[in-house]
């Protein structure tokens, strides 16, 4: 009886402090990533950087209007001076629950500062009504880099 009581004792203060110490590391940086998307089914955030003669895009993505988003499909396209795609890379969320947060990342040739880019993403969305309420949308927007 003694042991269960110490074994108590001991174990609960450490369960209470797991509890307390998890972060959502993808949730932080969702909110402290330097450029940022929102539309009305996800928020994104992502940042650009230069590594080993490429342009990697590293980021988040959070589904903000679906039960659940399916077969998640991110593209990022650098463009030319007039618009037209050049280079392009692709990265792939199989499943994103609603108010889930995930990564990704997109490597693309080495590109200068100022150079657009064109992201598209598309998915599957269904509010969990079976497959005869599913919905495929695909939606696309421009940033810089900065």
């Amino acid at each position: 009886m003694r042991l269960n009581l110490l074994l108590f004792v001991v174990i609960l203060p450490l369960l209470g402090s797991c509890a307390t110490t998890y972060r959502n590391d993808s949730l932080a940086r969702l909110q402290t990533l330097p450029q940022h998307y929102a539309q009305f089914d996800v928020q994104m955030a992502w940042e650009v950087r230069s590594a080993r003669g490429s342009t990697v895009i590293k980021g988040v993505v959070k589904n903000i209007r679906y039960f659940e988003m399916d077969e998640l499909e991110l593209r990022v396209y650098s463009l030319d001076e007039k618009g037209k795609e050049v280079h392009h890379a692709v990265d792939f969320v199989n499943t994103l629950r609603e108010n889930d947060v995930a990564t990704f990342t997109l490597k693309l040739p080495q590109l200068a500062s100022g150079s657009r880019l064109r992201f598209t993403y598309s998915y599957i969305g269904s509010d969990g009504g079976g497959e005869f309420s599913a919905i495929s949308w695909m939606q696309s927007f421009e940033s810089a880099i900065p």
